[in-house]
């Protein structure tokens, strides 16, 4: 007799309970409905590992042109919505300065933006302490680290001033908020995305004609077989570095932070050994990593499963269910930096296999592969050691209700307590 498949309220896709914890649902869509389609928008979403890994790697079939309705709408085009020779063109101009050798030049930027960070906290513990003997040192990793040194690295990446900090804080979040938020959301993004525009127009022509050792002026300067990127492709893509290096590294390392406490015992291996951080963070991007999933749009029909999806379907590639699929992952919803099924090293752009174990999907595969990654990486490793030297046994704050990171739009912090020096 065969076994009646649970049945899927589509309404809880939009639910509070989905959005702070999903992991249930997608295994249910995993276990039972691996191509699903949602009655309500008519989105298709697939959720198993290795289908997901192979609706990256097929952009002749998946075209990734959504991203332009979504990203695109608020940073006009940019490397996440092209195919084939446009996008291999400009990712060949872009890609290598965050890639390799160039990193070791941005070393210094992010130890740097780590201390004047660390000496702020510090100071800042040190009045308190002034003020009582008593006291006990707080921090919130989300608002007074987390989201203050991405933003610091690329301010100087792109040679702006760190004046110019609070404007950019202001500005990436409204950015972000506008790709899935509502009309409202969309429109605020729009605005901050043109006022940041504006800023850029003069500093892009200036480094055009006198370029220094700046991002932006190599991007002014830089050529691939004769072609050059424009200036409205320049700003998108410093549009695209600022969300996704300050927004999403952000998250990263917030979670790395949630993840690590919310697991003491995995706290405490890491403060013996800090080279525990790299695994660390690979196993917090497979866990539970700042993207949900990609979008993508059928070229042709595509079957799966016994299941058609039809050409121009709109799939949302879930990186959250194909990275705690149990079929690739053995206790996949624990957080374990001594795993031995999960590829702990480098992230890895073409594959998603090394030495027998598979990779997180946290940046995504293929051409899609984030460029920012190592970047990503070092601001998260590097920030988090640095702290971990400063701060004493932190924990959770009483009554701070500590979660990683929503899917919904909505204010996050992670108040930390610890001990002062």
């Amino acid at each position: 007799m065969t076994a009646t498949r649970p049945t899927i309220d589509a309404d809880v896709f939009t639910s509070s309970e989905y959005a702070a914890n999903p992991y249930p649902t997608l295994k249910l869509l995993r276990d039972h409905y691996p191509v699903y389609q949602n009655p309500r928008s008519g989105m298709w979403m697939i959720t198993r590992y290795d289908d997901v890994v192979a609706c990256f790697r097929d952009s002749d079939r998946f075209s990734a042109s959504p991203n332009g309705l979504t990203i695109g709408a608020v940073f006009g085009p940019t490397l996440m919505e092209y195919d084939g020779d446009e996008h291999t063109k400009l990712r060949n101009i872009v890609a290598p300065e965050f890639v390799g050798l160039k990193l070791k030049a941005l070393m210094p930027v992010i130890v740097r933006n780590t201390m004047a960070l660390i000496e702020k906290f510090t100071t800042s513990q040190a009045e308190r302490i002034a003020r009582s003997a008593a006291s006990v040192g707080e921090i919130d990793i989300v608002d007074d680290f987390a989201t203050r040194l991405p933003l610091n690295v690329i301010l100087d990446v792109l040679d702006l001033p760190q004046e110019a900090h609070e404007m950019f804080h202001t500005w990436y979040p409204a950015m972000m908020n506008g790709i899935n938020g509502s009309p409202e959301h969309r429109a605020l993004g729009v605005a901050a995305n043109q006022a940041y525009h504006d800023y850029l127009d003069p500093l892009i022509e200036r480094r055009a004609r006198n370029p220094g050792a700046d991002l932006l002026s190599r991007l002014s300067v830089a050529e691939v077989d004769g072609h050059r990127m424009t200036k409205d492709e320049i700003k998108s893509f410093a549009s695209l570095l600022l969300v996704a290096g300050a927004e999403t590294t952000d998250k990263a390392i917030a979670n790395l932070w949630y993840q690590l406490l919310a697991n003491p015992a995995q706290w405490q291996a890491v403060q013996r050994d800090p080279e525990l951080l790299e695994p660390a963070f690979s196993e917090m991007m497979r866990v539970h990593p700042p993207a949900s999933g990609q979008m993508r749009r059928t070229i042709v029909d595509v079957t799966l499963h016994d299941v058609t999806i039809p050409a121009g379907s709109f799939v949302n590639l879930s990186i959250y269910g194909a990275n705690r699929d149990e079929r690739v992952f053995s206790n996949p919803d624990q957080f374990d930096i001594f795993r031995d099924d999960l590829n702990m090293g480098r992230e890895l752009r073409s594959g998603f296999q090394k030495d027998g174990r598979s990779g997180h999907l946290g940046f995504g595969l293929g051409k899609h592969f984030c460029a920012g990654y190592q970047l990503a990486r070092a601001e998260t490793v590097v920030g988090t050691r640095e702290l971990m030297k400063v701060i004493r046994n932190p924990r959770f704050k009483p009554g701070s209700k500590p979660t990683p990171i929503a899917i919904r739009l909505q204010p996050w912090s992670l108040p930390l307590e610890f001990d002062a020096a």
